[in-house]
């Protein structure tokens, strides 16, 4: 029964012992996960909601590239292999969209005539006259008004919100090949918080997905590492190290116990006497028979000193009591 007993808490810690290293590795694994997560998954895919991008595809057109050398000339850049690399090397692509929704023109009502009266510069001072046909002029950069044609000119161009990845999800000289040509066309998203960034691809399912990938494997697996972690500490080991030392004390004083039971008393080393030991007992009996010695001895000098012994009883044990009496001419009578 004892074999059994222990093996069976044998197996029992080792049990405790691979579930906490499993929960020790899932923690720190999960840690490092989201930590690595953050900068290349989860921040992108925020940002990509927030700055809500138009799922509708704009029309871009490229107007103007530049590249651009030196750290403090390169304040973005179009594509860059690795989002946390530092930028040195820049190629900037700037585009000019338009919304197919937003296909208004200028005032189509306006005459050839009127329209160079407004642009001659003696009818530029009459602002009566400018404010009759609502005239704008269109900026060259910049957010267009709403008769204008294009929507955005000259808006910065980006594969993603962020404008990095890696190969070969994302191949920056390939990407750059296909669209740094001036004149190239092709389909864009914009977004509506800041209309002067656009991207190239947009695919607002597979956000989403990343972002829930990212944040709901590593963050709950971390949390209950840290939970059972608590509990096995806190728990667990704690009433296992309390158990051992009250079960080995209760051992160790059984054990105890019985070894006074069986052991015989031991007369003291230093040699003193006690009631109990064989040398008191031996004192005792060698001063009574001195003592009954000294009283005969006593008694036999008092009879030759004062006179008559008129009797004398001297019992034959020392349990017996001894009278003696003497009498003295003209003196009283003692009883001893």
């Amino acid at each position: 029964m004892g074999d059994e007993k222990i093996d069976e808490e044998t197996w029992q810690q080792k049990l405790l012992f691979y579930i906490t290293a499993f929960f020790v590795l899932l923690g720190i694994f999960s840690l490092f996960s989201f930590l690595f997560l953050v900068p290349f998954v989860i921040d992108p895919a925020f940002t990509t909601i927030f700055m809500e991008f138009d799922e509708e595809p704009a029309f871009c057109v490229t107007v103007k590239t530049q590249r651009l050398l030196g750290a403090s000339n390169c304040s973005w850049t179009s594509c860059r292999e690795g989002c946390t690399k530092d930028i040195y090397d820049c190629t900037q692509i700037f585009v000019t969209y338009k919304i197919f929704s937003n296909n208004s023109y200028p005032n189509s009502s306006l005459s050839q005539s009127t329209m160079a009266t407004v642009e001659s510069p003696y009818v530029r001072q009459d602002k009566t006259l400018l404010d009759d046909y609502d005239y704008e002029i269109e900026p060259a950069t910049g957010l267009q008004p709403n008769t204008s044609e294009w929507h955005y000119k000259e808006a910065r161009f980006l594969p993603n919100v962020k404008g990095c990845g890696y190969p070969p999800m994302l191949n920056c000289s390939v990407w750059l090949k296909k669209y740094i040509s001036v004149g190239a066309n092709f389909s864009c998203y914009y977004s509506k918080i800041d209309p002067g960034l656009v991207i190239s691809d947009l695919d607002m399912w597979q956000v989403y997905m990343n972002l829930v990938y990212a944040m709901c494997i590593p963050i709950p697996s971390f949390i209950m590492s840290v939970i059972y972690l608590a509990i096995a500490y806190f728990k667990i080991y704690t009433d296992d190290e309390e158990a051992a030392p009250l079960e080995k004390n209760a051992e160790a004083i059984d054990i105890e116990g019985e070894n006074e039971m069986n052991q015989t008393p031991v007369p003291p080393a230093s040699g003193g006497i006690t009631p109990a030991s064989e040398a008191f007992r031996e004192d005792l009996a060698s001063f009574g028979h001195h003592f009954k010695v000294a009283m005969v001895d006593d008694m036999s000098r008092d009879s030759l000193v004062d006179g008559i012994i008129t009797s004398v009883s001297i019992g034959g044990s020392i349990g017996k009591t001894m009278t003696t009496s003497i009498s003295t001419t003209g003196g009283p009578v003692a009883d001893i």
